[in-house]
């Protein structure tokens, strides 16, 4: 067996397989009482998500409707945190005395969040369409912008909150289409105008280029990305 699969065909015959086994296995979830731990006789549902970050979800889902209200998750990844905060309304509909917390980093900066007390201070719009801000500013899966971080994409959403609807609508239909000339774009495309410069009056990303590099002298590594690379970008 191992000989087989140190061969290409061998990966090529059960990497398939055991991604497939993998993303549709049962698990059953573990629970601590008094210092014992209990396996539950009932099965998490079957899940098809690929990635660990969002099967997470599920299994906190699984373990609230399991009877449990406290759940501690241990994770160093901030998309786990990012889409456990943009989920949380959906977990706290299932009990809504749930305590969920997330046992974050490594050494020194290891620390607890308490995704309870984070979506408080957000807020109930903000806490949903976290995840589709994080994406649009840069994640496991998608480019940041060049020389902008989380830090300057937040300032620009709190200086214009009118991209908030946008974000709320991504984060509940995610598969729609953006055009180019669509009100959804232009809103985050003045968003993204705002991070590179806050003074900018212009709405369109290249009418800001151009005004910052020919009024402002702005190095070209300064200048926001054009329009059709922002429409790939929001593709992506």
């Amino acid at each position: 067996m191992w000989a087989f699969m140190q061969t290409a065909t061998g990966l090529i015959v059960l990497i398939p397989m055991f991604s497939f086994y993998v993303s549709f296995y049962y698990f059953c979830p573990f629970r601590t009482v008094c210092n014992i731990v209990w396996v539950s006789s009932d099965p998490t549902p079957p899940c098809n998500h690929e990635e660990a970050d969002t099967r997470i979800v599920i299994h906190v889902l699984h373990a609230l409707q399991s009877g449990c209200t406290s759940v501690l998750i241990r994770t160093v990844d901030t998309d786990v945190v990012v889409i456990l905060v943009g989920k949380f309304g959906r977990l706290i509909a299932e009990r809504s005395d749930a305590d969920i917390w997330i046992a974050f980093g490594m050494g020194k900066h290891f620390h607890f969040i308490s995704v309870n007390r984070v979506c408080v201070s957000l807020g109930e719009t903000r806490a949903r369409c976290l995840p589709v801000f994080h994406a649009l500013s840069g994640c496991d899966t998608t480019s940041a912008f060049v020389g902008k971080g989380k830090q300057s994409a937040w300032q620009a959403w709190q200086l214009y909150n009118e991209v908030t609807p946008t974000l709320v609508s991504l984060a509940e239909n995610p598969y729609q289409h953006l055009d180019v000339d669509s009100e959804q774009f232009r809103k985050i495309e003045r968003m993204t105008v705002i991070m590179y410069d806050k003074t900018c009056p212009y709405d369109s990303i290249n009418e800001a280029r151009k005004e910052l590099f020919c009024k402002h002298n702005r190095a070209m590594d300064k200048l926001p990305p054009t329009k059709i690379y922002a429409n790939i970008f929001q593709i992506q």
